[in-house]
């Protein structure tokens, strides 16, 4: 008989919550744990917050200790894009014997950024025989593994460049604020300045995923501090109504570089409006190849197709710490089943 891969969810925001429901909307698996840091989320029954019909009785607990241990096999953690703030929950997963995937973007590929984090994780997984993978659509595929692939019909390579140019109105609104809609051009400069805007989290990642892949030799990876997309009229959005002059988004680039010469470029192109929205690989070759996805893709609802389309990739990987790269090519994976 077909068994369901048993999950809990670390973590019920913006994106934890879609992934929990995703998870009880699938055949092959079965969520036995939920557990959230809010105070107003903790106590409640999942079905409450999740404002719809479902046959669910989970509690959402405060407590992680209270859900690793709920006979699961994978633990999904949706809590923060800092593996610095994540670490101690992959720790407490892996002791309980759980395998983890995560969307936290600094896991995606964590050997430059924080090495020594990425090594204590490695070893900890090794040794309970787990495995532990960091993905989402970005960092995870659309900027990193989806290029990769690409160049598989090439007889040389020369050069990547990645586009990925998204309408921010159209996301969540602490995305529309991550970017700094609706801000004055000053404002926005300060706050890339104090840190409090960073860009988006994961190009150095997705270069560094595919310098290790395609031996690229590159000597210098760079992100380039952001700048402000500007309105030359007046846009309505969601969150603000944005006045001309005021900032729209952000654009965001990364480059990967071989003896002063350019060989990754990734451009991240996000504001209010933005038309048309897609996502572009240009890979430098013989033969060239140009791959255009006209309207993009929806990040959310990539990010959490990715996390759950890992867990039978990862149940059965090699204990350890993994990137995108070390699995099989990624792939829907609704029909897998545990056994």
């Amino acid at each position: 008989m077909s068994k369901p891969f048993r999950v809990v969810q670390v973590g019920l925001g913006s994106i934890g919550l879609p992934i929990a429901k995703a998870i009880l909307n699938r055949g092959n698996l079965s969520l036995v744990g939920t557990m959230d840091a809010n105070p107003e989320l903790i106590g409640k029954k999942l079905s409450q917050i999740l404002r719809e019909d479902s046959n669910t009785r989970l509690t959402i607990s405060g407590v992680l200790e209270e859900v690793i241990g709920a006979s699961a096999d994978v633990a999904i953690i949706a809590t923060s894009s800092s593996l610095k703030t994540v670490k101690q929950t992959i720790m407490k997963a892996l002791d309980a014997g759980l395998h983890v995937v995560s969307i936290c973007e600094e896991l995606s590929y964590p050997y430059k950024r924080h090495a020594r984090i990425a090594k204590e994780i490695d070893h900890a997984a090794r040794d309970v025989g787990r495995s532990v993978l960091g993905t989402g659509i970005n960092p995870g595929y659309l900027m990193d593994i989806l290029p990769i692939l690409l160049t598989a019909p090439c007889l040389t390579l020369e050069a990547l460049y990645v586009t990925r140019c998204v309408n921010s109105s159209r996301r969540r609104m602490s995305f529309q604020k991550k970017i700094g809609t609706g801000m004055k051009k000053k404002d926005f400069s300060n706050a890339i300045s104090s840190g409090v805007i960073t860009g988006h989290v994961g190009l150095e990642e997705s270069i560094c995923m595919i310098d290790d892949t395609l031996k690229l030799g590159l000597d210098n990876v760079e992100e380039l501090p952001p700048k402000p997309v500007i309105a030359d009229s007046e846009v309505v959005t969601p969150l603000a109504t944005i006045s001309p002059g005021d900032v729209l988004g952000l654009r965001s680039r990364a480059v990967g570089k071989r003896e002063d010469t350019t060989v990754v470029t990734l451009d991240f192109i996000a504001y209010a409006d933005a038309d048309p929205e897609y996502d572009e690989v240009v890979v430098e070759g013989f033969p060239r190849i140009q791959q255009r996805i006209e309207g993009g893709v929806m990040g959310d609802h990539g990010t959490i197709a990715m996390a759950i389309n890992a867990i039978p990739l990862v149940v059965h990987a090699h204990p350890g710490l993994l990137t995108m790269k070390d699995l099989p090519s990624p792939r829907n994976t609704q029909f897998y089943f545990r056994g």
